[in-house]
């Protein structure tokens, strides 16, 4: 069996083999408010503090004076870990106009400086935003995939799906990554607001093919149960 990276995310890491697959490329896909950051955030924090792991958080949508204070709220002191050199934030919330290749310039050199293991980038939603075309989306989402693959992290991509839509980005991600993880909300008879994921593909592993139940709490995603 390939190494593993656990995630340490309560219920999950059972369901995937112990972890995500060294050095491979996850894409969390779904709703808003389906939890998709704070997993992400979740598996950098609990790489850096249980295992020394160190981890770049990438945000092209949510600057880094409000990532900190929404992290917070979970007890996940960021800032005391970048001053530990154990987690960095690369704000690129504001320069996307700069183009790829600078922004890849400088998530490598990030990379680098903190001699990362684990990678979040989020999203690809507002990276390609600025594109118009297709086939400019396509292509960066390649370009990106190759990259990813050659800085060795193992890498978390989040992928926004808008409310009523089923589709995934430019429908070219689902493909290329090595894993799948579909997040999604709805509302019970009661009204109640339900999250549920699926883990539509996980490349060297035998993973779930239940439909999973999961909880936001206090301390971030925890599972609840397989449903079948």
């Amino acid at each position: 069996m390939l190494p593993r990276v656990p995630t340490y995310i309560p219920g999950f890491d059972e369901l995937i083999e112990d972890g995500f697959s060294q050095e491979s490329i996850i894409l969390f896909a779904g709703n808003p408010g389906s939890g998709k950051s704070i997993f992400a955030a979740q598996f950098l924090y609990e790489g850096a503090t249980r295992e020394s792991e160190n981890g770049v958080y990438v945000s092209f949508s949510e600057t880094r004076v409000s990532l900190l204070r929404n992290l917070l709220r979970f007890g996940w002191d960021y800032e005391r870990l970048e001053a530990e050199r154990l987690i960095k934030i690369l704000d690129l919330s504001t320069t996307k106009e700069l183009g790829i290749q600078n922004n890849l310039n400088r998530i490598l050199e990030t990379i680098k400086d903190v001699d990362a293991n684990r990678l979040v980038i989020d999203s690809i939603t507002a990276l390609t935003l600025p594109l118009e075309k297709p086939a400019d989306v396509r292509f960066l989402i390649h370009l990106l995939y190759r990259f990813l693959k050659q800085v060795g992290c193992t890498t978390i991509m989040i992928s926004d799906i808008p409310w009523g839509s089923q589709k995934i980005g430019s429908s070219v991600e689902e493909f290329i990554v090595d894993g799948l993880i579909l997040m999604l909300t709805d509302y019970d008879e009661d009204g109640d607001l339900k999250r549920t994921m699926r883990i539509l593909k996980m490349r060297t592993t035998n993973h779930s093919k239940k439909t999973i139940a999961y909880e936001i709490t206090d301390d971030g995603i925890q599972i609840n149960e397989k449903r079948k």
